[in-house]
Formats: structure tokens, C-alpha cells, sequence
């Protein structure tokens, strides 16, 4: 390598690490001098009004449309039964991992009325994983449908490329048997995906067939031995 190169090569990195620098602080920023708070300590209490606070809670089922403007949900402590709900009002787009019953954390300011404007929003949504033993496939559930149609069932296969949609879209992501199939199975699920749920990717979904032909969901997994 010549001294020009070795001098272009030095000068490259060095403004990546002025950029990912950049960027390290940048996140700092929208959360240092953020409160660490509980629903509880910070719902009706006009003390925390204009203040930044970070706050953890568990998206209420029902609580949001899909593709609202601004985007509005609720979180509650999902250990404690009593718990308040906070209202969490965001300009930004939600994770791919929002869903209802995941966690969410959320870094804002508490607004006059009491809600959250969110600044940063982050999803806890660990990969779940089952076994496909005893899952139907997706030729199984299309060609016994109207048979099969309200009961409860699991099936397997392998994630549609280019199918997934944001949360809230009616299907969320369609299935097919095999990489080579052409049948697919339209997937309707209000919870959340961990990020490993991709293209191509084998699932098992536990849920039951509907009239309209697709399968309502209530827990997809990875493929693989339960954890």
C-alpha cells in the first residue's frame, strides 16, 4: 500500500469514528437528565409536568390505531392489576416490535394533560421459540378449513419475503410450506415481533383459521426447542 492510500485509509476511519462518536452522544442526549419513573409515580401528578422522564410499561391491547398521526397508545404496569394507564403520544414511527402485551420504554416529556411526548421508544420483545412437532402446515390448514375453522391449532412454515407490515396492518405477514411453495397463508397478529422473525424465516403460530381465510395468531415463534 503507498503512503496516499495508507494516508486515504487513516482519513476513512477516522470519520467513522467521528460519526459513530457523534451518534453515541446524540442518543445520550435525548435521554441524560431523564428521570427513571414508575407509571404509578408519574400518572396524576401535575409535579412532573415539562419534566424528561423514562418510564416502562406494557402496551394495552386495543389502545392504538395503525398508522395514526400522531401515534397514540397506552402502557400499564402489567404486574400490578391496579395500575394506572399512561398515554404515550409519538411523531415517530414505533418499532417493528410494538405490539400489544409487549414492553415498551419510553424516554419524554410529561405534557400538561399528563401524557408522555415520546422522544425515544424501545421494545423488550425477547425471541420466543417452539417445537413444529404436531404443527399442521400451511397446505393442512388452506385445504381443511371450513373442517378446522374456530379451533385452536399450530402451524408451521416459513415467513413470505417482502410480507411483513408495520404493526397494526391486517395481515401483519403471510407463511408458506416450503421456500418453493406458492399457497400462502395470511397471518393477522396484534402482538409483537422480535427482530428475528425475517424473511424466510421458520415459524410455528398458535391461533385458529378464520372464515375470511386467514389465521389469526395469538403467539408466533421461532422454530426451534422452547427455551
Amino acid at each position: 500500500m503507498n503512503k496516499r492510500a495508507k494516508q486515504r485509509l487513516i482519513g476513512v476511519t477516522l470519520l467513522i469514528l467521528v460519526v459513530v462518536g457523534v451518534l453515541i452522544v446524540a442518543s445520550g442526549v435525548l435521554t441524560s437528565g431523564a428521570e427513571g419513573v414508575t407509571i404509578s409515580q408519574v400518572a396524576d401528578n401535575a409535579e412532573y409536568v415539562g419534566k424528561r422522564v423514562t418510564v416502562t410499561g406494557t402496551v394495552v391491547a386495543g389502545s392504538w390505531i395503525a398508522g395514526s398521526e400522531p401515534f397514540l397508545f397506552d402502557i400499564e404496569d402489567g404486574e400490578d392489576p391496579d395500575s394506572p394507564r399512561l398515554r404515550i403520544v409519538s411523531a415517530k414511527q414505533v418499532p417493528g416490535s410494538f405490539g400489544d402485551g409487549t414492553t415498551a420504554i419510553v424516554t419524554g416529556l410529561v405534557a400538561d394533560d399528563g401524557s408522555i411526548e415520546a422522544e425515544t421508544i424501545s421494545m423488550q420483545c425477547p425471541s420466543k421459540y417452539e417445537s413444529a412437532s404436531g404443527a399442521l402446515t400451511v397446505s393442512d390448514v388452506l385445504n381443511r378449513a371450513r373442517e378446522l375453522e374456530g379451533t385452536t391449532l399450530k402451524v408451521a412454515g416459513y415467513v413470505v419475503a417482502g410480507s411483513i407490515e408495520p404493526p397494526g396492518s391486517n395481515p401483519r405477514f403471510s407463511i408458506i410450506e416450503t421456500t418453493q411453495s406458492d399457497r400462502e397463508l395470511p397471518i393477522v397478529f396484534g402482538g409483537g415481533l422480535s427482530e428475528d422473525i425475517i424473511d424466510g424465516a421458520k415459524v410455528v403460530i398458535t391461533g385458529s383459521i378464520e372464515t375470511d381465510g386467514t389465521f389469526l395468531a395469538a403467539e408466533v415463534a421461532l422454530e426451534g426447542a422452547p427455551e
